[in-house]
Order: C-alpha cells, then structure tokens, then sequence
C-alpha cells in the first residue's frame, strides 16, 4: 500500500512472482505501476502491507533486496554520458561486485544480447533514446540476479529494437530469474508474458481476454450478437 498527498496510489498490490516466470502488468499512466516497481527495488518505502525479494522484506532487508535484483526505470539519467556504452557497463559491473575478468565476459554477452555491440564504444551522449534504453536495461542484467525489475522496456525502440528485447527478457526467465515488467498496454509483451496482470485503481487483478477489447467488441460478445464488418454511419469502434 502506498499513498501520496492523501491520495492512494496502491491499494491492493497483490501479486507473485515465481523465479522462471516473466510477469507482465498492465496499466495507464498514473495507476501506480512504478510505485510498485520502486517498493520492490527499495527507492520507496510502502505505508502497509509487505514486499518480499526472495524472501527478503524490502523494509527490514533493503540491502539483501538489492544484492539480488536488477532494475531499470523508464527516462531514468543512470549513465555516465562521457563514458562509452562498454565503458558504462563495466563500471556498473565491478561495483555489483564482480571481478576485472568476469565483468568483461558478462558485458560483452549482454552487448551481443542486446544488440549493442556495433555502439557499445560511442559515448553514451551521442546515443539515440532507443540504444540507450537498451543500455540500461543491460546494465539491470548485470550480476544475473535473480529478480529484474524494468520499467516500460519497449519504449523508444524501433521493430527490431523490440524483437530484441522481447528475447532478453523470455531469455532472463528461461534462466531461472524472476522478470516483473510494467508497461501502459500489452501490445508484444502480451505473446511473451507467462503471468498477466492489469492495475486498476490502485488494485492488481489477472488480466483476462475481455481488457484487451474494446468496448464495442465487448458489448457484442456479451449481447451473442455478431460483429458485423462495418458499422452504421456515425458509430465509431
């Protein structure tokens, strides 16, 4: 549970997340989808209720929590712009504890991964938004935790770009991490996600076939009435 100015923006959060699952859940804007990332990485303190991280609580056990994830939050300014991309990715490596040797080896299959290796020595300023999304959606995977936590990872990327992440992401749950992602609408990540949740007013709910229709198609569902191809004059879908 979380609040605001008086304002609830987490009411009933309740959901689970088993490793080798990529969970995906679906909101608008505003409905509190990176509050509740922010809870599980500890950057936010909930007012109720109880988080856990592999059985660690994200109060009582912050630093546990963040040994063990790895988090990337939309239009977040985590990079060093005068360092290289590869440059970016080993610093962050060897302050997640890892040695000269195994930072190079895990940098340079999170570039491949990626698609990041044709970029990986421009400074990060001279990057586009999309390459640098991707960056630090890299630089969350470093460490191999066991939980990640990203924000809207398809944002700013082109066809390709998506393809790619998509991958990464199935890849990391594949492997045996547990993957939240948070996103506006499903759109791709609907095809990839193994658990699917929507938050609506504060409360996360499984998603079902009828969020993803329209209003329109729902009513002819529910009425046994066929849709027809064209709509009356004036009526819109």
């Amino acid at each position: 549970m979380r609040s605001f100015a008086g304002k609830t923006v987490l009411a009933g959060a309740d959901l689970e997340v088993p490793p080798g699952t990529l969970a995906v859940l679906e909101g608008p804007n505003g409905a509190g989808k990176t509050t509740m990332l922010r809870i599980f990485a500890t950057l936010v303190r909930p007012d109720g209720g109880v988080a856990r991280v592999d059985g660690y609580d994200v109060v009582h056990s912050g630093a546990r929590v963040r040994e063990r994830i790895g988090a990337a939050f939309v239009n977040e300014r985590s990079l060093y712009w005068r360092l290289s991309g590869r440059e970016n990715l080993r610093l962050f490596a060897r302050t997640r504890g890892l040695s000269r040797q195994a930072a190079r080896a895990q940098v340079d299959a999170l570039l491949e991964e990626l698609e990041l290796v044709e970029i990986a020595s421009k400074w990060v300023a001279d990057l586009s938004a999309g390459q640098r999304q991707r960056l630090i959606i890299a630089r969350a995977g470093l460490g191999e935790p066991s939980c990640m936590l990203i924000d809207e990872p398809l944002r700013g990327l082109d066809e390709d770009g998506i393809q790619t992440m998509l991958c990464f992401l199935a890849a990391q749950a594949r492997r045996g991490g547990a993957v939240l992602v948070v996103a506006p609408k499903l759109d791709e990540l609907r095809a990839y996600g193994d658990v699917l949740y929507r938050l609506r007013e504060g409360v996360v709910l499984p998603w079902s076939e009828h969020d993803g229709q329209s209003d329109e198609e729902d009513r002819f569902e529910r009425s046994g009435t066929e849709q027809p191809d064209e709509l009356p004059l004036g009526a819109g879908r």
